[in-house]
Parts: C-alpha cells; structure tokens; sequence
C-alpha cells in the first residue's frame, strides 16, 4: 500500500472510552501509523478528565515511537465541544454511551425481569435492548445534527450499541433533510469474529482455504454460506471423524452435524438447539443472539452481564491510564490491534483497496437481505473501496431464519420510531410484539417504571408538547 500523506480528519466521539476509545487510538497506533499517516486525530468526549487522560497517553506513545525510531505522523488535537470536534471531519467513529452504563444496565435488566418478562441480557434485545436504544438516541441525534450541519461530506462508522437500531434510527431521522445520508453511515461489530473463531476451533483452521458469508441482523447473523476453495481437512469431533474434503464442497452440512456436539461439550445446549432447528450457526455466545428468541432463557439461565466485575475492570484501566500519565507503568499495555474494523476500512478508503468485509451494518439499500424492510439495518458482507462501503447482496435467508429476522426487523421498527418520537404508544406497541413480554399489563407496567426511572436520560419521552 501507499504511505503518502493522508489529510482526513477522523474525529473519535466518546474518546474517554476505556474499551472503544482506546482500543481506536491502538489501531490507530498500529494499522494506521504509515497508512494514515498525516491525518488529524481529533479526539472528543464530555467528560473532560476521561478526555485529557486518554490525550495525554496518546501524545505519549506517539513520541516514543518516535523517539524509538518508528516516526507517527499524527497531528492530534482534543475539545469537548462538539461542534469544534465535528467540524469538517472527514470520518467520525462514535463510540458513546448516555450515562452510568453499568448502572442503567442494571436497571434494564433487572427491572422488566422483576415485572414478569422473559428477556436475557437486556443489552441489544427485549425491554433492556429498547430503553437502551431510547437512551442513547437523543446524543445521537445531536452529533448527527451537528455532523449534517458542519461535515458534510463525512463518514460515520457507530461502535455504540444498539448498533442496528442507532444506525437505523440515525438514517431515518437525518434521512428526513438528506435522503442519501445512509450511505455514509455504517455499523461495526467484531460479532462475527467471534463465530469465525468458533468455525475454525471447530474444524481445525480451515478458514484461510473457504469462502464464508455470514448475514442477517447485529448479533442474530448466521452463516449462511461456507464453501471450500481448495481441499480442507477436518478435525474429529466427537463420533465424527477426521475427514478430507474437495476443493468446492458445501461444509454446511458439516457444521450442521459437528456443531452441536462441541456445543454440548461447552455446555451450551442453546445455540446446539439453534443449529439443529434451523440448520445454521448463529453466534457470538448464547446471549447475544438470546435476546431475539423468546424462548432463550429456558436455555440461558445464566445470561446475565456480570456488572460488578466490568465495573472493576474500568476502574482498573482508568487507574492504569492514570499510571501511565504519571511514569509508573510503560504504554505498552494498550498499543496493539483491537480487532474492530472501522480503522481498516478508513484504509481501504484511503487507499482504493477493494478489500472484502465480513460484516458491516449498513441500510438495506436495494435488497441486499430480501423481505426485509429497504430502510432497516442489515449486517452483510461488503467490499471497501475510494467509493466507500458497498454491500454485498446476499438474496433469500432459509425460511425459518428469515421469520425469525422479518419480526425482529418490524420489532426494531417500533423501537426506531418511539426512540425518536417519544411516543408513549408506540413504545408500548414494541413491547406488545416482544415475545419476551407476556401481555400488555406487564407491558405498561415496565414502561411506566423505566420511563420513571431513567427519566433524566428519556428528554423525548418527558420534554413532547
């Protein structure tokens, strides 16, 4: 690849992030050092002490790579004004969350839970996943408001969770003043590593010599397509042997019948019953795609976050970064590669790579999943190139996962709709369609008490009229 210089603007919302934040400047540090090299790194949070923290360890590791002979061509710069941070960007990665995020995640799991629903989780899906998105919407639409008004060639790429309903309802609210916004306008999640890891302890690395492609909605994908290349051998698992395989030979069927054993060896029985109902791996793990079956938390008793041992590990990496301000421990520990993809597609921006994504998040544009909503947010494949991200059309999911994909997708239409509008009833109307929610009293009750509860962070809900 060229390393001439780079002149974009990339902006990191929610810099003071200890998990998205640091881990974007650690890609920044490693992947992009020569081939974004000269680009401007501007770095925003509101909480100033996060923000002036995470500068200071940036600024730090950049002069001793330097200084050790490995020159970073960074000009960096950090406010906590948006507008200031904004201001012709060329790309925006936004990695936010509104508020006390274990806080107010234990309120959304624990509370529909105690008035009777079903959900597991409460991050992405069910009630928790619903007032979730309404929280984080209002930011949202501010920083897209300002990124309309003052950048208006910009890219955005959201890490924040929810990631398919924020991108779908940052495109529909924008959309009203700039139909063709959506295009640049993409989700980004490591889910898929995940399940391509689970493929390859499964068969024996194998994925290097297969074509695979993974489809349908953040965190509810499902492999849809793996086919061998060149001859592949697979490892034994359980009472299927080690087996030799052509190039051009459909391994679908393999993982239908080697799946579930290692499932069950991991003692998952959930995403064992998954694949045997439905004939595809979804992954990551069992809780994520958990909050789109109603019928998960017969499976997943033990779906839960564990809220006080990440609130100890961010108080531990704030201490660490403090450390390291202060010259008691090296920057070593965060300078490496995150895994997330938003600094590599910047690169085959840059740089015309026409190189092959496994999975964005982007509008469903032209069909790329048929019989899902054109507006809402599918997760395919796509290629990068200087035109930006282009979707790969992957046509009819198997039956039974696209009904499963079509209520979820009417569902987060809902969700969409209310976290913008602040409407009562439609709010209402999602968890009437939410299979984790026996019936409209347990409905109303959640609502009324999550709407009471997070009231300082629900402004359209409390502010309408």
């Amino acid at each position: 690849m060229s390393t001439k210089n780079c002149d974009a603007k990339i902006v990191v919302v929610g810099a003071g992030s200890v998990q998205f934040g640091l881990g974007t400047l650690g890609d920044l540090m490693t992947l992009g050092a020569e081939e974004l090299a000269g680009a401007t790194i501007m770095l925003h949070d509101i909480d100033e002490a996060n923000l002036k923290r995470v500068e200071k360890v940036f600024n730090m590791a950049i002069k001793e790579s330097t200084d050790e002979g490995e020159p970073i061509d960074y000009k960096v710069e950090a406010t906590a004004s948006p507008q200031e941070a904004l201001r012709d960007a060329t790309y925006v990665i936004m990695t936010i969350e509104h508020g006390n995020r274990m806080e107010t995640w234990k309120q959304d799991y624990y509370v529909p839970i105690s008035l009777g629903s079903t959900q597991v989780y409460g991050e992405n899906g069910g009630p928790g996943g619903m007032f979730h998105t309404f929280r984080q919407v209002p930011p949202m639409l501010e920083l897209a408001d300002t990124i309309h008004d003052v950048a208006k060639t910009a890219r955005l790429f959201n890490y924040s969770n929810p990631v398919p309903r924020l991108t779908w309802t940052i495109n529909r609210y924008i959309g009203k003043v700039e139909p063709t916004f959506y295009k640049r306008n993409a989700g980004l999640c490591h889910g898929v590593g995940s399940a391509m890891a689970f493929i390859e302890g499964l068969f024996g690395g194998i994925l290097r010599n297969c074509d695979l492609v993974s489809a349908g909605l953040n965190h509810f994908f499902w492999i849809v397509k793996l086919v061998a290349r060149e001859e592949v051998k697979l490892r034994q698992v359980g009472t299927h042997p080690e087996a030799k395989f052509p190039a051009g030979t459909d391994l679908l069927p393999e993982i239908r019948k080697r799946a579930p054993v290692l499932f069950e060896e991991m003692e998952n029985p959930f995403l064992a019953e998954l694949v045997s109902i439905y004939g595809h791996l979804t992954y990551p793990g069992a809780n994520h795609p958990g909050e789109y079956i109603p019928w998960s938390l017969y499976y997943t008793m033990a779906g839960k976050y564990d809220f006080k041992a990440d609130a100890r590990h961010g108080r531990q990496l704030k201490q660490q970064m403090q450390d390291t301000v202060d010259g008691k421990v090296g920057n070593h520990w965060w300078v490496k590669q995150s895994g997330e993809r938003a600094i590599p597609i910047m690169i085959g921006i840059e740089h015309d790579t026409g190189q092959h994504e496994h999975a964005v998040n982007v509008q469903n544009d032209g069909q790329y999943i048929d019989r899902l909503p054109p507006d809402c947010t599918v997760e395919i494949p796509a290629t990068v190139d200087k035109g930006g991200i282009h979707g790969t059309r992957v046509g009819r999911m198997p039956r039974g996962i696209e009904a499963l994909l079509v209520r979820e997708a009417a569902l987060q239409d809902l969700v969409v709709e209310a976290a913008i509008t602040g409407d009562y009833n439609t709010a209402l109307q999602a968890l009437c369609v939410d299979g984790t929610v026996p019936n409209p009293n347990i409905a109303r009750a959640i609502l009324d008490k999550m709407l009471a509860l997070q009231k300082q962070y629900l402004p359209q809900f409390h502010q309408r009229g």
